[in-house]
């Protein structure tokens, strides 16, 4: 945007920032940020500071650094009511959607950078990666939090956090970790959540789709064609096992397949042809199979088969 087209519709966003920065507290404090919002609006690939302020003409570099890295205002509420009044607009029946993405960096300072992959680019390259929650409906999304993730690089470097100004609390946590944090945090802020996606990355770790068993959300989550599943339940002799793992189960001869195994020996995928929805280049459609599955992580150690799940395989028409 534009100095003047912001001017334009300077009422309206100067009526919904007095609500959302209302917890930063002193007058001053709120002023600046309306001040810093309206720098991230306008044009211009830097988003920083100093290219800000040059660009608004009541910009200063300043006071408005004293707002990002000094003032001592908490930001979770602002996040509850910015994600409050953004999700009142979307649709109902909201889809909650968790994803990573990547910013390349140049240098070595910048919190959390280092060498990793980065969805974002579609390789491995330096960058700060940070996993988020968004909210999706028919016509419309926004996010609804994010967190930064830190590479054990930097977490076993308290050295390089005090420099960065990262906490000594802040410990490492997995993606999978962060995005459980999130949902939680949401929760909390009274949003309803109607179905949880996200990507292979996050669907393959089994103990990210236990923590949302636990708490009892319906989930769609893709995992790699690895996975291993039972298509039946095995018969299981338990023994007794150590003082940490009282029972460990024994499964004989019999093993688990991976997915793609399931799919291999189905008939008929030319008539498990579903069409959803109209795009821009004509119908979505696909070829579908859909069985019930127990996950088999932990088989080798002697864990129990999971419970039972959808397990959704596409197999679109002209591929191998």
């Amino acid at each position: 945007m534009t100095e003047s087209e912001i001017e334009k519709c300077r009422k309206r966003l100067e009526q919904f920032l007095a609500d959302l920065l209302e917890p930063l507290g002193r007058r001053e404090r709120r002023h600046w940020g309306s001040v810093y919002v309206r720098g991230l609006l306008l044009d211009g690939e830097r988003k920083s500071i100093e290219p800000m302020a040059a660009r608004l003409s009541e910009g200063n570099v300043q006071a408005m650094q004293q707002l990002i890295g000094q003032s001592p205002w908490a930001w979770a509420p602002v996040w509850e009511r910015l994600e409050q009044r953004m999700t009142a607009e979307l649709t109902p029946d909201p889809v909650w959607v968790i994803d990573d993405t990547g910013f390349p960096k140049q240098g070595h300072h910048s919190v959390g950078v280092a060498r990793q992959y980065s969805g974002t680019l579609g390789k491995t390259a330096n960058c700060q990666v940070a996993v988020s929650l968004h909210q999706v409906g028919a016509d419309a999304s926004t996010i609804l939090d994010w967190r930064l993730y830190l590479p054990e690089s930097w977490t076993q470097d308290p050295e390089r956090c005090a420099a960065a100004g990262i906490p000594p609390e802040v410990k490492f946590q997995t993606k999978w970790q962060l995005a459980l944090e999130l949902i939680d945090e949401a929760r909390t802020w009274g949003l309803r959540c109607g179905v949880v996606l996200a990507d292979a990355g996050y669907g393959e770790v089994t103990e990210f789709r236990q923590g949302l068993q636990g708490r009892h959300l319906p989930y769609a989550l893709g995992i790699p064609s690895t996975v291993r599943v039972w298509t039946k339940p095995p018969h299981l002799r338990k023994a007794r096992g150590r003082r940490r793992r009282p029972t460990v189960y024994h499964y004989g001869e019999q093993r688990p397949c991976a997915v793609r195994e399931v799919a291999r020996p189905v008939r008929g995928w030319k008539q498990n042809q579903v069409r959803w929805r109209k795009g821009t280049k004509g119908w979505l459609e696909s070829r579908f199979y859909a069985c019930r599955v127990q996950p088999a992580h932990g088989f080798d150690e002697g864990d129990a088969p999971h419970p039972e799940v959808w397990l959704l395989v596409e197999w679109p028409p002209g591929e191998r």
